[in-house]
């Protein structure tokens, strides 16, 4: 009796054994299938945020060198005034600026910001080349290897000592997306410089 006991003992002992290491590899199972999940929804997320931060930094100093490039444009257009050439000389400064972004020019116009808050003029918002009579220039890409001089001509701009014009450049750029993650549409970037034509003491 004692060893049919033991033995009878012994088979239930191995029995809650072998359901407890079942029971243990089912249970891991589900927990590698679960940790799959979480960690393919984390890695999601770290890629997202990873390729977001690199697009914003990309963009931000992309934007950095439109502000430049209207800096650039305007301070020319100051100093050369009423000059014939001087809006030519403005596109070949904002295209040094801009660097490799010249390709996604839109438009560059040099306006009349006599205004009292130095903004452009409705009519000009939306031109296109020539740009508007007395009040604009507008130029595209194609202006930047092949001049043609726009609708404001710069021997008409006031440099006179005691009351030179401001003058104002705006530039437009559609720069694409590094990544294209975000999608196709290209993110466009504007920015405008505004400054006092340097009188010309000799005129």
């Amino acid at each position: 009796m004692t060893i049919s006991s033991t033995c009878l003992t012994r088979r239930i002992a191995e029995r809650r054994y072998r359901r407890r290491m079942e029971s243990r590899g089912r249970r891991s199972v589900r927990e590698r299938g679960a940790a799959m999940v979480e960690f393919s929804l984390v890695a999601t997320l770290l890629v997202t945020l990873g390729i977001g931060t690199y697009e914003m930094g990309m963009a931000w100093n992309d934007a950095q060198l439109v502000t430049q490039a209207a800096r650039s444009g305007a301070r020319v257009a100051a100093q050369l005034g009423s000059d014939p050439q001087t809006d030519q000389r403005v596109l070949e400064a904002v295209d040094a600026a801009l660097g490799d972004l010249d390709s996604g020019l839109v438009r560059v116009v040099i306006f009349d910001a006599d205004a009292a808050d130095g903004s452009m003029a409705s009519s000009c918002q939306n031109a296109n080349h020539p740009g508007k009579n007395g009040q604009c220039s507008v130029y595209h890409l194609t202006h930047l290897t092949t001049f043609n001089q726009g609708s404001w001509d710069p021997t008409s701009r006031n440099d006179e000592l005691t009351n030179a014009d401001y003058v104002g450049v705006a530039i437009e750029i559609d720069r694409p997306l590094m990544t294209g993650f975000f999608g196709g549409s290209p993110l466009r970037m504007t920015d405008t410089a505004v400054m006092r034509i340097e009188p010309q003491l000799g005129g």
